[in-house]
């Protein structure tokens, strides 16, 4: 790693990152997209379900809706009870119902090795890594807990080429295009 890099210390200034995503969690994901789309005017989301297409050993179960509009993907995410404790501990303990902010998501673009020197420049000390997540050659994902400093967590994602031409035929844009 050059000194340009190590400079910056797993700050949100690295060459060739963006913001993508605002992510919510929720504990009832049918009320949720009810509520967000009377709220925002957003009705149509790409669904996953983690549980039934696990992406790697010991993938957190969630059930996932996105949706994109004003240039921004938007994400609700309801865990399922396996290994989802950075989702489900921001909910209710008696169950009742949330809708909350969860996360930003940020995305490194070019190829995975500049994910893995921008992973490189975090400092896992200040900024604790608490999910690695990947999908075989086509994403890597870490989240840093931020929540003492920015009260949330952060998303760091990297996707390839086919991966994202699927999404950006996937994930609904709202409003319609005429």
């Amino acid at each position: 790693l050059n000194d340009n890099v190590l400079a910056h210390g797993g700050r949100l200034t690295f060459p060739g990152l963006r913001h993508h995503q605002i992510a919510y969690v929720t504990n009832d994901l049918d009320r949720a997209l009810r509520q967000f789309s009377e709220s925002m005017g957003l009705e149509r989301y790409y669904l996953i379900d983690t549980q039934q297409e696990p992406s790697h050993p010991g993938q957190p179960a969630l059930k996932i809706a996105l949706v994109r509009s004003a240039g921004t993907e938007f994400e609700i995410i309801q865990p399922l009870g396996y290994n989802d404790a950075v989702w489900s501990s921001a909910l209710p303990a008696d169950g009742s119902f949330t809708l909350k902010f969860h996360h930003l998501g940020v995305t490194v673009d070019g190829p995975v090795e500049e994910f893995e020197r921008y992973r490189a420049t975090w400092d896992a000390q200040h900024h604790p890594i608490v999910v690695d997540g990947w999908a075989g050659d086509m994403a890597r994902w870490f989240y840093t807990d931020e929540r003492a400093t920015l009260g949330h967590y952060l998303e760091h994602c990297w996707f390839s080429d086919e991966l994202k031409a699927h999404m950006a035929g996937a994930v609904p844009t709202c409003p319609k295009a005429p």
